[in-house]
């Protein structure tokens, strides 16, 4: 009887032993939940409807990163009954050394495509964030924007400078933050080094010293920005014609094209009411989670 109790005791004894085994593994891989050396995937909650739909684990592909940034877009066209289309200027995963992006003549082709595309019938909204770039890529644009034939809102939530303030001028209504910034749109003429100079300050070079201490290049080029700040002019008066009186627009295109103030001069939403704008306070929740896309820069 004594060699029956020593047997089922230490059966007893192996079986308890084999139960807190058990039960130490799994209390010790609960514990690592979540920890950067662990494979284990912890649950999460099912995202509401108000909740953006990306994944947990932050794509870190162009293909993935594209993925994500069609997902939101296509949740804001949901959300507003837009089509929705962006340019918007960061340095990408993918960019390269050097490379820092601006509007070119692919931007224009692509937004053209894609205004080209949406039904007359069908909003649009632009979502723009660029420090500028090439005049005549802007100037198709915003023509663009202006022959749509519904609606046209342009979303900047940080900024829109020259070209990109140019497009803004287009739409039907600009959305912006209390400290997103335009900024002028006067021309700026390319020198011989590569550089550029404001056409306001090259057409009052004439005006402020006797043409015969100036070279004939010198005229040339301001002769260049005077034609070229007319053409400024005249371009925004056309974009605001049918939003406003015509001297009203003449002052606003006057203040943003003649080259009164520096190129970098930001100009905010207060100034943009004051000048008799549609410009409202309120950018959408979504368009912020846009712009999380473009956090991965390589250092």
């Amino acid at each position: 009887m004594a060699g029956i109790d020593v047997t089922v005791l230490s059966f007893g004894l192996v079986l308890a032993a084999s139960i807190n085994l058990v039960i130490a593994s799994r209390i010790f891989k609960r514990s690592r939940v979540g920890s950067p050396m662990t494979e284990t995937i912890p649950e999460r909650e099912e995202p509401s409807n108000q909740q953006s739909t990306v994944a947990e684990r932050k794509p870190t592909t162009k293909s993935e990163i594209l993925a994500w940034r069609r997902r939101i877009i296509s949740e804001l066209e949901q959300e507003r009954g837009t089509r929705v289309i962006m340019m918007i200027h960061k340095r990408e995963l993918w960019t390269g050394p050097g490379e820092e992006p601006e509007i070119l003549l692919e931007d224009a082709e692509t937004v053209l495509q894609q205004i080209r595309s949406t039904p007359p019938d069908t909003p649009i909204d632009l979502i723009l964030h660029t420090p500028g770039g090439i005049e005549i890529a802007a100037e198709m644009m915003s023509m663009a924007i202006k022959f749509h034939p519904e609606k046209v809102t342009v979303f900047v939530p940080f900024y829109a400078f020259s070209g990109g303030s140019l497009m803004s001028l287009a739409a039907d209504e600009i959305r912006m933050e209390r400290y997103s910034m335009l900024g002028p749109v006067d021309p700026q003429i390319p020198t011989p080094d590569g550089n550029t100079w404001p056409a306001g300050s090259l057409e009052s070079l004439v005006k402020l010293k006797p043409l015969l201490k100036i070279s004939d290049r010198m005229i040339v080029m301001a002769e260049v920005a005077r034609l070229e700040i007319e053409n400024a002019i005249s371009f925004v008066m056309w974009l605001l014609e049918e939003r406003m009186e015509k001297e009203q627009a003449r002052n606003v295109a006057e203040f943003f094209a003649h080259g009164y103030m520096a190129h970098a001069t930001p100009i905010t939403l207060d100034v943009v009411r004051a000048m008799g704008l549609n410009a409202v306070e309120e950018i959408p929740g979504k368009v912020y989670e846009l712009f999380r896309t473009f956090g991965f820069v390589q250092s």
